[in-house]
């Protein structure tokens, strides 16, 4: 009797570790394949937004022909910002961080991408813009940021170029870090410590200032035939274009018409090269001066350059073509040492 209460004692042992085994494995599949569709979610996230700022950019690159009739006249209106929708590309090189901010600071925008804090001033603006992010996620790296290090922003608008000021940690309490200021400054906001697992009681605030607020390049779409004054086929006209072509900007504002194309492009590099993961030891590409020799409207820039990742070494320079239409300035063709 006693061997036979062992054994269905034993046999009663061996079923519930077999079914704790399973409720185990069970509970590890379902947890995984929640993670699965999170990272899923926040990846379609990133990407649709990515086409959205895409699409919104080339609209903003074409300005809207200029009716002379008022009846055609209509006021300009900024888009209304809707909880998820795209602000702009983060990226910071140096700790090869990048992601798509979206407008919005409820759960479900956090878990696609860094938030824009609806309250606050939208970047590039005068106040302070606040963008907070996951540290297990978004902004896990951003615990090896450090003063000095270049944030950069690119919106529809143009490229936006925050330089790193302040780190600190505040109680999660402390809404100190929301007060807006009368300079443009940008706070990023993640929980702290990064190693807990769980709610964290603190926050990690980056304080960092705008440095270069650079626009796109607009091109202006003439307008409809149907509309152009009368005076247009006059010869008094004509005389007036000739006029205008013969008082062109002097080389000193062409010059810095081509510094401005080159910073656009370098901006641009670095953006890509976070969003490849492609940044490597020794941070973004710096070009450390620009040689600029102008002939009509055609323009050579030699830039020095230290940076790893840059192609043609650690040190070198690169030359840089650019052609002049409609007074903007487009490159055309690089080449390295």
């Amino acid at each position: 009797m006693q061997g036979d209460n062992r054994t269905r004692s034993r046999s009663r042992r061996t079923a519930i570790l077999r079914w704790s085994e399973r409720l185990f494995v069970s509970a590890g599949i379902v947890i995984l394949g929640w993670c699965a569709l999170v990272l899923a979610d926040s990846e379609l996230a990133q990407w649709q937004a990515r086409r959205s700022l895409e699409t919104l950019s080339l609209a903003a690159s074409v300005a809207p022909p200029r009716m002379t009739d008022p009846a055609f006249s209509r006021p300009a209106s900024a888009p209304k910002l809707r909880p998820g929708s795209a602000i702009g590309t983060l990226s910071i090189p140096r700790i090869a961080l990048g992601a798509i901010v979206l407008h919005g600071s409820d759960t479900r925008t956090l878990r696609r991408g860094p938030g824009h804090v609806e309250s606050t001033a939208l970047p590039g603006e005068t106040g302070n813009a606040v963008i907070a992010g996951h540290r297990d996620s978004f902004f896990r790296g951003l615990g090896a940021i450090i003063v000095g290090d270049d944030v950069f922003i690119d919106t529809p608008r143009g490229h936006l170029h925050y330089r790193v000021t302040s780190t600190r940690v505040v109680n999660a309490h402390d809404l100190a870090v929301l007060e807006q200021s009368d300079d443009a400054i940008l706070t990023l906001i993640t929980c702290y410590p990064f190693w807990v697992l769980g709610p964290a009681p603190d926050r990690f605030v980056v304080r960092a200032a705008l440095v270069a607020n650079t626009p796109f390049e607009t091109r202006s779409v003439p307008p409809p035939s149907a509309y152009e004054p009368i005076a247009a086929q006059t010869a008094s006209v004509v005389q007036t274009r000739e006029v205008s072509v013969a008082n062109a900007p002097f080389a000193r504002d062409e010059t810095i018409l081509v510094r401005q194309a080159i910073e656009r492009f370098r901006v641009t590099y670095n953006a890509r090269l976070v969003s490849h993961n492609d940044v490597r030891p020794g941070g973004a590409l710096e070009f450390q001066s620009c040689d600029i020799a102008l002939a009509d409207n055609q323009a050579t820039a030699t830039c020095a350059i230290s940076s790893p990742s840059a192609p043609g070494g650690d040190d070198g320079a690169w030359t840089i073509r650019l052609e002049r239409s409609d007074r903007a300035w487009a490159i055309k063709t690089i080449a390295g040492d």
